[in-house]
C-alpha cells in the first residue's frame, strides 16, 4: 500500500538536503535489489537545489539511469533549457558512469514539439514501458503555485492524457510555450515520487495535493507512488496542512 506524508524543514537548503538523502537512498534501495535504478529529475529553484545536493550523496551512479520529467522544447544550450541547469549542478559531477536520457532539442531534427515527443518514446529504452510495472524508481518533483508538476498544467491537454507516457505541450501557460513532458501516467508509475516546494504561494496547492484534490485542477493531487509520495515542504508551504 502506498503511504503519503509530508515533512517540514527548516529553510529551502535544509529541504532540499533531506530530499535528497531521501532520494539517495530509495535508489540505493533499487540498486541492491535490483543492480539498476531510474530517476526523473525536476529543474526549478528548489529541484536544482535538490539536485545538486543529490551529487553530494553516495549513489553508485553507474546504475542508475537518470531522466528529466520535462523539457522546454528550445535549441541545445538554450538557457531556458532545464537539462543546462542540472548539468551544472549534477550531470557534470557523474560525468559518464550515469546514463543521462536528455528529451530533444528544436533544430534541424525537430522543429515539432508533438514529433519530438513522439521521437523520445521511440528511440528511448524507458524500463517496462510496454506494461504495468513502474518506470520510475524516483521521481523528483517541483511545484507551482497552481499545482502544475513537470510540464503538466490545470485544465489542459497534457493532464488529461491517460495513455501516452510523454507528450509535446503547446500554449503553455507558462513560458516558454512548448515543452515536452512525462505525463501523470508515467509519473503514477514511480515507485517513490518526492514533491519539493518552499514559500507561502505553495501553501494551497501543497493542501491541495495532500488533500486528494482533481488532478485536472490541481495536478499534483495526481502524482502518486507506487510505494511512497513524500512531500517536503518548509513551514510556509505547510501552513494550511492539517
Amino acid at each position: 500500500m502506498s503511504v503519503t506524508r509530508h515533512l517540514v524543514h527548516e529553510d529551502a537548503q535544509s529541504l532540499a538536503e533531506a530530499a535528497a538523502l531521501a532520494a539517495a537512498g530509495h535508489l540505493n534501495e533499487r540498486v541492491a535489489a535490483a543492480g539498476r535504478a531510474t530517476l526523473s529529475l525536476t529543474g526549478g529553484s528548489v529541484g536544482v537545489k535538490t539536485a545538486a545536493a543529490l551529487a553530494g550523496t553516495e549513489v553508485d551512479w553507474s546504475r542508475v539511469t537518470i531522466f528529466l520529467g520535462d523539457e522546454r522544447f528550445v535549441p541545445a544550450g538554450h538557457p531556458d533549457r532545464n537539462d543546462g541547469q542540472l548539468a551544472e549542478v549534477l550531470f557534470d559531477a557523474v560525468g559518464d558512469r550515469a546514463t543521462i536520457h536528455r528529451w530533444p532539442a528544436r533544430g534541424d531534427e525537430f522543429d515539432d514539439v508533438d514529433a519530438a515527443a513522439e521521437a523520445f518514446l521511440t528511440e528511448v529504452d524507458l524500463p517496462g514501458a510496454g506494461g504495468d510495472e513502474p518506470l520510475f524508481d524516483v521521481t523528483l518533483l517541483g511545484m507551482g503555485p497552481e499545482g502544475h508538476i513537470d510540464s503538466l498544467f490545470p485544465h489542459t491537454p497534457a493532464i488529461a492524457e491517460t495513455d501516452r507516457l510523454a507528450v509535446g505541450v503547446r500554449d503553455c501557460p507558462k513560458p516558454p510555450p512548448e515543452r515536452l513532458t512525462f505525463t501523470l501516467p508515467a509519473v503514477r508509475r514511480s515507485r517513490h515520487v518526492i514533491v519539493v516546494a518552499t514559500g507561502e504561494g505553495k501553501a494551497e496547492a501543497v493542501a491541495k495535493g495532500l488533500g486528494g484534490a482533481d488532478p485536472a485542477d490541481w495536478p499534483v493531487a495526481g502524482a502518486v507512488g507506487t510505494e511512497s509520495t513524500t512531500f517536503h515542504l518548509d513551514g510556509p508551504a505547510a501552513s494550511l496542512v492539517s
